[in-house]
């Protein structure tokens, strides 16, 4: 097997535990997200939408224990596709996956293929919310109608006492994790260039975009997850 040159597989590492910490209960996400959509998939065979593939994440938790999905991930970083891909290899799904660099567009706009999406820490660094929206409603045309639909992402008043405080506290968890106070502080100073959306917003894109039945199931440090259904 082709291993990843040593700048991948550092930036691999970095990734996955600075990821872990900036959105604790991180693993526990994902495994309610699979628990959702094996409630409304079954046994049966389908096909998932994975976007924002880079790094794997989704292949790695989802892969190995449901053999009869397939995947298809797009990701505009050609680095972290690399990435997913080794992993896709080390854990023998290489089969089931297919991953496209670039946008969502990228996919064929003609009868939706798709039995389930996700849409995991990317919506936050779109900072246009027409753009948001863009991709939200390409997501639902790419979904069956009625299947499932999961998106995770910062979320927040910006300018709210309620946001500075989930910050501090965000800020104090990397302190605890080892990381430097001028390296936190940096990266709080860094945190207020993505783009926050409160709670009501972001259900208000989601049904704008199409999406019915959402439910906010999911709320850790800065970020927060939404089931929905195309």
């Amino acid at each position: 097997m082709r291993t990843l040159p040593t700048h991948l597989l550092e930036k691999a590492q970095t990734y996955e535990h600075s990821t872990r910490i900036s959105v604790p209960a991180y693993d526990t996400l994902f495994a309610v997200t699979q628990a959702y959509f094996r409630m409304h998939l079954g046994e049966q065979e389908a096909s998932l939408l994975v976007v924002g593939a880079g790094g794997g994440n989704e292949l790695s938790a989802w892969g190995p224990t449901n053999p009869k999905w397939m995947f298809t991930g797009v990701d505009p970083s050609e680095e972290m596709l690399q990435i997913a891909q080794h992993k896709a290899v080390q854990l023998d799904i290489e089969s089931r996956v297919q991953l496209l660099q670039g946008t969502i567009e990228r996919l064929p706009q003609s009868t939706p293929k798709f039995d389930a999406a996700s849409c995991i820490l990317v919506l936050h660094f779109i900072e246009d919310r027409q753009e948001k929206l863009h991709l939200l409603q390409n997501i639902h045309k790419q979904l069956k109608p009625g299947k499932p639909f999961v998106l995770a992402c910062a979320y927040g008043e910006r300018e709210s006492d309620e946001l500075q405080d989930r910050i501090k506290i965000w800020q104090s968890y990397f302190l605890e994790a080892g990381y430097t106070k001028e390296k936190v502080d940096s990266m709080g100073k860094g945190i207020m260039n993505i783009s926050f959306l409160s709670d009501q917003e972001i259900q208000q894109l989601l049904s704008e975009a199409g999406f019915q039945n959402i439910t906010r199931f999911f709320s850790s440090g800065l970020f927060a997850g939404w089931m929905s259904h195309a």
